[in-house]
């Protein structure tokens, strides 16, 4: 298996090298697909007021289509964040009850209970429970300060939950048996988890340390957070743990500031994107960024190729980070939970909608003669990669005047922070829907070449 560690060629660390490639503005014409699809303005995020009435009497999400319209136009209030989150997530079920999410809760817990407990002692027998000294510093350092400041603890972040409230003597039980059961029927490959956790240990003590959540010496979250690592780690031996992901999952676990729910969530965002943390994954979703700059916007494709910067690995990080280190951090927590809504997708039907409109726009220039669709939709391409290209057709001038990779990164680096993050989203939304018109456009235009070619026949 290939993994992105630290060493590989693809960095999530930018070098900057020339402070002067990025000074000027390159103005070059250029074509437009189409005037701009009128996309509706952003919304205010997400209030408590109204994910209320998105809840029946019982608790369940009446309407998920639009609970996730309404994330993606306007992201959630951070007062509710936590709690839409396991929603969006999969911690909980959108049919789910408020009943039932208790019960949940409490499976889950002991679950991740037994799970981290489980890898802890077979690590402790395989050392022969050697001393604290072998641990990493910083992890020396977090376990002395809880060892002698008890109010340094974070009880939220504790497996043993108020939910416990909640049950009788017999049912935590059966729930911490059926736990302990369901952790010992997983392999764990020791040697693999040595591996990743030396990897852990050198990425966890510089995560987000800026953040308030991590800052500070002997930081207990930085224990969490290592723990939960090791856990998904030990768990996922196809994915294991690489760069990167420590940085996705400190996002999960200053919302939820709960253990075993950033846990679980982690789980269910890796399991959709674990690829990314492939190199052949990763290798593919940039060659998607390719192929999409190369159908929306040839001439800036071709500046790219011509300075042999066609390979476009500068947009690693964007990708594998969800543009975490382009945005102010709480803009970069807005960003992530709008592509994880998963509203505007290829195959959504705001994409279909788009795509009929054009196909009757190009039916009415034919004559109204109905024309059978040749070519359809990659759907391949995701809102990630439409953010990509949102970033390169904003900044185009300043990329098109880079004529070595160096500059790039340069470029990139220099608009760190600064970027507007609704302006990027308009028009990531604007180039979405022109992708989906020109998909049909191009359908017709293929069409129109075959009739004209069997009509002078």
């Amino acid at each position: 298996m290939l993994v992105m560690s630290q060493s590989h060629h693809l960095s999530l660390e930018y070098e900057v090298v020339n402070q002067d490639c990025a000074e000027g503005f390159c103005h070059v014409e250029m074509k437009e697909i189409e005037s701009p699809v009128q996309v509706s303005e952003r919304t205010h995020p997400l209030q408590g007021d109204e994910w209320d009435k998105m809840m029946d009497q019982d608790g369940r999400i009446i309407n998920e289509t639009a609970l996730r319209k309404s994330i993606f136009k306007g992201s959630i209030s951070s007062n509710i964040r936590a709690e839409v989150w396991r929603f969006l997530f999969g911690f909980y079920p959108f049919l789910s009850t408020t009943r039932e999410r208790k019960v949940l809760l409490a499976e889950n817990y002991s679950k991740y209970k037994a799970y981290k407990q489980r890898w802890k002692e077979m690590i402790k027998t395989q050392h022969n429970d050697a001393s604290n000294n072998t641990l990493p510093a910083y992890v020396r350092e977090c376990q002395q300060n809880l060892d002698t400041d008890d109010n340094n603890r974070n009880t939220d972040c504790s497996s043993s939950a108020p939910y416990l409230n909640d049950l009788d003597e017999h049912q935590r039980e059966f729930l911490d048996i059926t736990a302990k059961v369901d952790a010992s029927r997983q392999h764990i490959d020791l040697d693999s988890l040595s591996h990743s956790i030396k990897t852990i240990d050198k990425d966890v003590p510089r995560t987000d340390r800026g953040h308030p959540y991590y800052s500070g010496n002997g930081n207990q979250n930085l224990l969490v957070l290592r723990d939960i690592l090791i856990t998904y780690a030990a768990y996922h031996k196809d994915v294991g743990y690489a760069q990167g992901m420590n940085d996705i999952l400190s996002r999960f676990l200053v919302v939820l500031k709960s253990e075993a729910e950033a846990y679980f969530c982690f789980v269910n965002y890796m399991d959709a994107v674990k690829d990314d943390f492939l190199e052949s994954g990763m290798m593919k979703k940039i060659e998607l960024v390719q192929k999409l700059l190369k159908f929306m916007d040839g001439q800036l494709e071709q500046h790219f190729f011509s300075h042999n910067m066609s390979d476009l690995l500068f947009v690693h990080r964007w990708l594998i980070l969800g543009f975490k280190r382009e945005f102010a951090y709480e803009d970069s927590l807005k960003l992530f939970e709008i592509m994880s809504s998963q509203h505007l997708e290829l195959h959504s039907m705001e994409a279909e909608r788009e795509r009929e409109k054009q196909r009757h726009k190009e039916r009415e220039k034919d004559g109204g003669e109905f024309q059978t669709e040749l070519v359809g939709l990659d759907k391949e391409y995701t809102f990630d990669l439409f953010i990509c290209l949102a970033i390169l057709r904003q900044y185009r001038g300043l990329f098109l005047n880079c004529t070595e990779v160096s500059f790039v990164y340069n470029t990139i680096n220099s608009l760190s922070m600064k970027m507007d993050l609704n302006t990027i989203l308009l028009k990531a939304e604007e180039l979405f829907f022109q992708y989906c018109r020109k998909s049909v456009i191009d359908c017709f235009e293929v069409l129109d070449t075959t009739n004209h070619f069997q009509k002078g026949r």
